[in-house]
């Protein structure tokens, strides 16, 4: 979801107005759908603490006061609880994907989002096409849909050609509840057995938006439906298949890595980062087109800078300006910046792959962990009275 922007006016109310705007959004089904890293601490610890809130970047630029924040929660008291003494946000509704679902019942694929044409080299014009970013906002999309009930959430999509992102012209819209994807469903999708025609047609920057159903997930698709013993037996069978780990390889390109230190534990997160540097280092601001990557993790002092190809004059003006502090991140001088080579710059690729290998593990063993449930879940369905 798009950054919510911070209150013009300076005082408690507006403010306490968008938190409570922003942690709707965070603990929504729609956000939880996509955020790992807030599913893993609500599954692990069943909260979300107001220290680990204000390192949202969307969060502490409304405000980092601990008490606005649970005058907020407080606000939504259907749909969080606060403990102000631990200082603990949680659901008051657990998130799981049984009860839960994808959200496929709640969405509308949206085709022919419009994209820009700009100047581009012909290398870029020949890997990307002429169209290669959005023209619309998130918001915008947003307050199209908005009339027929509240989004819950809005993702652009996007490809990968070759390691590199582009926009495929197309947006998911989740409706937070039944009664908005209706309304919208009944006006924007042809009905069944008639020719494809709608009552209604949107426009957006001057692109006619077509609409189709979200297919459900593999593993939410015909859940009701009762599977034949022969089907059930094959299905165990691939579910007690081995997961075979495959080790990621990593090719090293040299002249790619700024290690920056002394980063502010408190301010310092990816987006000021990336903020700070793109210009630059003449890339664009967003993530998915940009080739830059920020390692770093919030409340760390150190993290580096990974650029998909070598721009070593652009590198070389922002190492010189962030070590005499020209440029701050986080509105903070940082304690030194450097651009990796020698054997510092072999350490880094190494470490790089071993992350790389380490999350593929994790992501591994959540698999094996999910299809052992799977099995389990099998073997007590039984047809007879279970004994007393």
């Amino acid at each position: 979801d798009a950054p919510a922007a911070a209150p013009e006016a300076n005082d408690a109310t507006s403010m306490t107005s968008a938190l409570v705007e922003r942690l709707h959004f965070f603990f929504s089904n729609a956000n939880l759908r996509q955020d790992k890293w807030m599913r893993n601490e609500m599954k692990e610890n069943g909260c979300i603490t107001l220290d680990q809130l204000l390192k949202f970047q969307t969060i502490k630029s409304i405000s980092t006061d601990k008490k606005l924040i649970v005058e907020a929660a407080a606000e939504l008291k259907d749909e969080i609880t606060c403990d102000a003494e631990k200082e603990e946000l949680r659901r008051v509704v657990p998130f799981d994907w049984e009860t839960m679902g994808d959200g496929s019942h709640l969405s509308l694929c949206c085709k022919n989002v419009p994209l820009t044409e700009e100047e581009k080299s012909e290398g870029e014009k020949a890997f990307y096409g002429t169209k290669h970013e959005y023209a619309v906002t998130r918001d915008e999309l947003k307050a199209l849909f908005e009339p027929y009930g509240k989004v819950g959430i809005v993702k652009l999509r996007f490809g990968r050609k070759e390691g590199k992102a582009y926009p495929l012209g197309m947006a998911i819209i989740e409706f937070e509840n039944e009664e908005g994807m209706a309304k919208a469903s009944a006006e924007l999708l042809p009905k069944e057995g008639e020719e494809s025609t709608t009552t209604k047609t949107l426009e957006i920057k001057g692109n006619k938006l077509t609409f189709e159903k979200v297919k459900p997930m593999k593993c939410f698709q015909n859940k009701s439906a009762k599977r034949s013993r022969e089907d059930d037996n094959k299905k165990q069978e691939e579910d007690e298949e081995e997961i075979k780990f495959e080790p990621v390889k990593v090719e090293m390109v040299k002249g790619c890595v700024i290690a920056l230190t002394g980063l502010s534990d408190e301010t310092c997160d990816r987006e000021s980062i990336r903020e700070a540097v793109s210009d630059i280092l003449k890339v664009t601001k967003d993530i998915k087109t940009s080739g830059l990557y920020v390692d770093y993790t919030r409340g760390a002092t150190s993290g580096n800078l990974r650029l998909t190809e070598s721009k070593p004059e652009e590198m070389k003006e922002l190492v010189a300006k962030l070590n005499d502090g020209t440029v701050l991140i986080a509105n903070t001088k940082v304690g030194s910046a450097k651009m990796l080579e020698g054997e510092e710059e072999i350490a880094y690729w190494k470490g790089f792959e071993e992350f790389l290998n380490n999350r593929k593990r994790a992501d591994l063993e959540e698999k094996r962990q999910k299809k052992k449930q799977k099995r389990f879940s099998h073997k007590g369905r039984g047809g007879g009275r279970r004994r007393q």
